[in-house]
């Protein structure tokens, strides 16, 4: 889910900044180091960004207890508007989700390199 969120956020750009100020791969608000943060920290090094913006998706998620589609609304302050998390939740089905079987097939067609095959 965090790597859609970040897909549809910055498009995996370091640098981002949105027209509400927002920086960075998961465009955390500059307020939020008041809030949860400390003085010093830099919203465009990789980690601090993923910390804050899990820290503060997870933040929502409790306030709308589980309903990953209101937490997405509050996270890009469009809450109870469509657009935002269903562009999340695609590009995360899209790129980013796999299932078991999806993992058995690939790899039963692509032999690992020095493995034999019993005929």
């Amino acid at each position: 889910m965090v790597l859609g969120l970040i897909q549809v956020e910055s498009a995996f750009r370091k640098y981002a900044i949105s027209s509400a100020g927002a920086r960075g791969y998961m465009q955390g608000m500059p307020f939020w180091i008041k809030v949860i943060g400390r003085e010093d920290d830099n919203l465009f090094h990789m980690r601090t960004n993923l910390r804050y913006g899990c820290t503060i998706l997870r933040h929502y998620l409790d306030i709308e207890k589980g309903n990953l589609f209101r937490a997405l609304g509050r996270y890009n302050g469009s809450l109870g508007k469509p657009d935002y998390p269903n562009l999340v939740r695609a590009a995360w089905e899209r790129h980013w989700t796999w299932t078991p079987q999806q993992l058995a097939s690939a790899g039963a067609s692509q032999p690992q390199s020095g493995a034999t095959t019993a005929r």
